[in-house]
């Protein structure tokens, strides 16, 4: 339960407070602690999802035969996982690791 006693966008105080409840009903048969958990982790999954389509580039599959379209998913799961690997090595080590260096003309990287 959220009580909301100023409305944060304009700072005004509310005369009555405002309540919001958020409740969740499930016919799992696990404990609440686990359920929540559990949608915790699906939220997790979602956000990689995303990240996956838009980051590489995975909106839209290249062909309409499956074989193609699992190997080419297959390559970008592969690229994804490499670049986050390499992302989360390089965040942390306290001295940066790696010059930023932009692709184009050679003459501009030095």
């Amino acid at each position: 339960m959220i009580e909301r006693l100023t409305d944060a966008k304009t700072g005004e105080t509310f005369l009555i407070p405002e309540i919001e409840v958020n409740t969740w009903w499930t016919n799992l048969p696990e404990k609440p602690p686990t359920i929540i958990e559990l949608y915790h982790r699906h939220g997790t999954s979602e956000q990689f999802h995303s990240e996956l389509k838009t980051d590489i580039g995975l909106e839209r599959m290249p062909s309409g035969s499956f074989k193609t379209n699992d190997l080419f998913l297959r390559l970008g799961m592969l690229a994804f996982n490499v670049l986050r690997i390499i992302g989360q090595r390089a965040m942390s080590h306290k001295e940066p690791v790696f010059d930023r260096r932009r692709t184009g003309n050679q003459s501009e990287c030095g």
